[in-house]
């Protein structure tokens, strides 16, 4: 047991050691060159684990490599003349440009530094920048004059820098900077171009001072025309304004007095506007108070007026009942006043004066039910077309008696007069229930037939002749 902890420890050390160095780190300045099965792959600033045995770990430095350019043997210009050229240049392994590979193919860079560079010295790579550079420079010097070259530098070099690129990147570097320190020749040219180009400079100099004094006396010249003319202007545009101030001032005055007066005319409209509306509310609630009054006085009217209507009615018809009564009391007392012999007929005329009664009575509910609907005078027609009737039943108990003995004041004369007094109660009962005049009616309706069966018989001669 206790060798199988001791292979089971072994083997666990054993792994974390493997692990340990299969971890590798690579920091930022420097580019980690995994190759194995699965191709080349680059790791800069991370990390990652190497398979011994099987992965193959390379390094490549990312940082800036600075080449002295100094040429060997002069170089001619456009112009032919030969210079010598000092120049500094600092690269590096391009990590993230794109480039053409010497088979056409677009590739990473880096895949050029791996292939150019791989576990080399930083010396190998400032060789080849050298020769690469120089030889630029000689393309370039040779089209351009020296005067062009002395007066543009940085153009000079920047022209070199990009005639490079393409070179540095199959190469897989990049220049970060390129910078040309000097020129120098042998026979002087520099030195004497540079004399004459500091006379001309001088000369130059001079003239610029002179000019630059008779600019100065001609602006002195036109400062003072001008300060003069702004004088005169300023003295005119001060004579305006204080003439404008003055006539703005004036305007102003009108202007405010105007806006015052506006304003007066508009507050005294604005009272005028308000007084009406306070006007208006009054009369709405004067005219809503009227006419509450008014209606409530025209309610109590109604009702007094109904009550009246009321009253009256209920009186004309007690009235009409008393009468009806007193009439039954007569007519009585005549019958026990008759001789024996005339109780079969008084007995037939009470009944047939009962009769009357019923109908008028009738009559009366009628008049009545007529009443109710507003028909006055539908209920006076039926009353006229059934007084005939009443007529005959008072008076048949008389064309029935033979012999007719009265005693005391009673005579015959009174007997006819106590059956027409019966039917006009009648006729008064039902005129007081109706509330119209019903012999002034019959009157009017007499008339009417006359006058219509005048006009009847004028029509019918006129239609005869």
């Amino acid at each position: 047991m206790p060798t199988t902890l001791i292979i089971v420890a072994a083997v666990a050390i054993l792994i974390i050691l493997l692990a340990t160095a299969s971890y590798k780190v690579c920091p930022a300045d420097r580019v980690m060159v995994i190759t194995g099965p699965g191709g080349r792959r680059f790791v800069s600033g991370g990390s990652a684990f190497i398979i011994p045995f099987i992965m193959r770990v390379d390094w490549l430095s990312l940082g800036a490599v600075q080449s002295l350019l100094r040429t060997d043997t002069p170089i001619p210009t456009k112009d032919a003349i030969l210079i010598d050229v000092n120049a500094v240049a600092n690269f590096q392994i391009a990590s993230e440009t794109m480039t053409v590979d010497e088979n056409g193919k677009q590739v990473k860079a880096l895949e050029n530094a791996a292939k150019n560079y791989l576990n080399q010295s930083k010396e190998r790579m400032e060789k080849d920048v050298t020769q690469v550079l120089l030889g630029k420079l000689r393309e370039v010097i040779g089209k351009t004059e020296l005067k062009a070259l002395m007066e543009n530098r940085d153009t000079f070099a920047a022209t070199v820098a990009e005639s490079a690129r393409v070179d540095m990147e199959r190469l897989g570097l990049q220049l970060t900077t390129f910078n040309i320190q000097d020129f120098t020749d042998r026979q002087n040219v520099i030195a004497n171009m540079g004399a004459e180009m500091a006379a001309e400079i001088s000369r130059n100099a001079k003239l610029a001072s002179i000019n630059a004094e008779q600019d100065v006396a001609v602006r002195q010249n036109q400062l003072d025309l001008k300060r003069a003319e702004l004088q005169s202007i300023s003295d005119k545009a001060q004579a305006e304004a204080d003439a404008v101030k003055g006539i703005t001032a004036a305007e102003q005055s009108k202007t405010l007095k105007v806006k015052e007066q506006e304003a007066e005319i508009a507050a005294a409209e604005k009272k005028a506007v308000l007084e009406q509306k306070n006007a208006e509310i009054e009369e709405q609630k004067l005219n809503a108070t009227i006419r509450k009054k008014a209606d409530a006085d025209r309610y109590a009217a109604e009702q007094q007026a109904d009550a009246q209507m009321y009253t009256t009615r209920k009186h004309a018809d007690a009235e009409l009942y008393l009468r009806q009564q007193e009439a039954q009391a007569t007519q009585s007392t005549a019958d026990a006043d008759a001789h024996a012999t005339e109780v079969k007929g008084k007995a037939e005329g009470s009944a047939a004066q009962a009769k009357g009664v019923g109908e008028a009575e009738a009559i009366r509910a009628q008049g009545r039910a007529y009443n109710a609907m507003n028909n006055t005078y539908i209920l006076a027609q039926q009353y006229i077309q059934i007084l005939p009737d009443m007529v005959r039943a008072a008076a048949e108990p008389l064309t029935k008696v033979d012999h007719i003995t009265m005693y005391g004041d009673g005579n015959s004369t009174k007997l006819v007069g106590d059956t027409v007094n019966s039917v006009s109660q009648l006729s008064e009962g039902l005129s007081q229930s109706l509330g119209i005049d019903l012999k002034a009616l019959l009157n009017s309706m007499v008339a009417g037939h006359a006058a219509g069966s005048a006009l009847s018989g004028k029509g019918s001669e006129q239609s005869g002749n």
